[in-house]
């Protein structure tokens, strides 16, 4: 009897033992798919386009549900973030996919190559995109981690000697050489990733941010989702399985690529693209995965104040302008001034000339040799007064160049005289370990890499030109230094304050 009893026991237990590891292994497998995503890409260039196109633009969606909160990030190769856009796009997944509106982050590469050949309803297209996402959401892993890619971008604002700055743009000349002393020091090398495979080990998105002004474009000139989008479509090709890029733009307020104004080799934005790519993958490689991840999201509004130094700041580049101005007036006969008796077609002869022979550039040694025996010093009155007139026509173009600049930012800053405070938002993202700030314009460098370093989070990003478009954000210390960017500004040097703070205690809270 007790043998039956004990027999019986050790029965049970081992009954016992295998429902309490089929618990487990359900567990584990409830565990490992409780994190559903989807994702979609759909062309949003014109169906007959009236323009060169290169390559596509596109529109990306990947949707997220952790069984609380649902998550939308959309990727859109366009200039921008309308308010109307965002409000719309919002609205219409709000309404007809039930997500909270307030949940949908809109990134724009801010592609300066879309050359008007924008789909007229891209706005559909993107809802659409979020709604295939939608559709075909699988249970997937995640993981966060970090790349890092530099050597296809630079900051683009250049110090001066005279404590202003110039900004590397295509449009005005670049200073002297002589007149630069630095380079501005923010510059964010670093790529964060979110990687999301399916349950299967296959990938089906990968989320990256990185800080790259998408210009440059391409030798045909035609429109072209630029650097961004050849990273992507390198990513996309390596990693197969239908699996999609999405670039998020970062801090690239002040970045500009390393090689844009290169007049030695065509437009770069295919091998910059190709790099950054290629240093993503490697990353990926090294991120680990975890088989869950909660979502959280919070949204909220933030108010920046506008400038009241504007008519200051158009006083002082008027002065300079003046300054230019009078220079080219001149005094008398030419003789002070940016008077000079050359011209363009006189003036380059002589300037080959005496930079390829300084010491005897009006004719052969033996010339000077004679005249220096016969006590004769013509050919070196001749020189003095021609290296006379091409250092004064170079003086010419330079303030040329310089006129150029201080009317580019007088322009800007004429445009930028702004009412009343600026309305707009701020959204953090959580994703496992994948956490992000969002910013409405074109952030400079150094307020992501102030916010990286205090968030409590490892893989912290910002992403700019994000859900808005307030224009260019400088830091404090720019303003001073008359660049382009802090001319293009109607925000108030107060508002980096107010936004590093509310930044911080969104990702706090979360």
């Amino acid at each position: 009897m007790l043998r039956l009893v004990l027999k019986i026991t050790g029965r049970l237990l081992i009954f016992f033992i295998l429902v309490i590891i089929i618990e487990l292994i359900d567990f584990s497998n409830a565990k490992a798919s409780s994190l559903l995503a989807g994702v979609a890409k759909i062309n949003i260039t014109k169906d007959e386009p009236t323009a060169l196109v290169n390559d596509p633009l596109y529109v990306k969606a990947l949707v997220l549900d952790d069984g609380k909160t649902k998550a939308v990030i959309i990727t859109i190769d366009i200039g921008g973030v309308q308010y109307k856009f965002l409000s719309e796009v919002r609205s219409r997944i709000q309404k007809e996919l039930k997500i909270d509106g307030n949940n949908v982050l809109i990134n724009s590469s801010h592609n300066h190559h879309v050359n008007n050949q924008l789909a007229e309803d891209y706005i559909d297209r993107t809802v659409r995109a979020v709604k295939e996402a939608a559709q075909n959401m699988v249970r997937v892993k995640i993981g966060a981690g970090k790349g890092r890619e530099d050597r296809i971008t630079m900051n683009r604002r250049l110090k001066l000697k005279n404590g202003k700055e110039w900004t590397i743009r295509r449009a005005i000349p670049c200073p002297e050489d002589e007149e630069i002393v630095d380079i501005a020091e923010a510059f964010d090398p670093e790529i964060g990733i979110l990687r999301i495979d399916r349950t299967n080990g296959k990938p089906l998105a990968v989320v990256y941010n990185f800080a790259v002004h998408a210009y440059g474009g391409v030798p045909n000139k035609g429109a072209t989702a630029c650097s961004p989008g050849f990273a992507s479509k390198t990513i996309e090709d390596n990693l197969g399985n239908g699996a999609v890029a999405l670039f998020l733009q970062g801090a690239a307020g002040d970045i500009t690529p390393i090689v844009y104004k290169d007049t030695n080799a065509p437009r770069p934005a295919a091998e910059l693209g190709t790099k950054l790519g290629l240093s993503t993958l490697a990353a990926l490689k090294n991120i680990p995965m975890k088989n869950d991840g909660s979502i959280k999201v919070i949204r909220e509004d933030i108010t920046f104040p506008v400038r009241t130094d504007i008519p200051e700041r158009i006083d002082s580049l008027e002065a300079q302008k003046k300054t230019i101005l009078d220079y080219f007036k001149g005094i008398g006969c030419g003789a002070h001034g940016a008077g000079t008796s050359l011209n363009f077609k006189s003036f380059l002869p002589l300037y080959i000339k005496y930079i390829m022979s300084p010491e005897f550039p009006s004719y052969y040694s033996y010339r000077y040799l004679q005249e220096e025996k016969i006590g004769s010093n013509d050919l070196e009155m001749l020189d003095s007064d021609n290296r006379r007139d091409v250092q004064k026509y170079l003086s010419n173009i330079y303030a040329m160049e310089r006129l150029i600049k201080i009317e580019a930012n007088l322009g800007r800053l004429r445009s930028r005289i702004t009412k009343g405070p600026i309305s707009t938002e701020i959204q953090g993202m959580k994703i496992g370990d994948f956490v992000l700030i969002t910013h409405p314009g074109e952030v400079f460098a150094q307020v992501g890499l102030n916010i990286k370093k205090l968030s409590p989070y490892e893989n912290t990003f910002i992403s700019g030109y994000s859900n808005g478009r307030v224009g260019y954000a400088p830091t404090v210390d720019a303003y001073d230094g008359e660049a382009y960017e802090a001319s293009g500004s109607q925000l108030a040097p107060e508002w980096q304050a107010i936004y590093e703070k509310k930044a911080l205690e969104i990702i706090n809270k979360m």
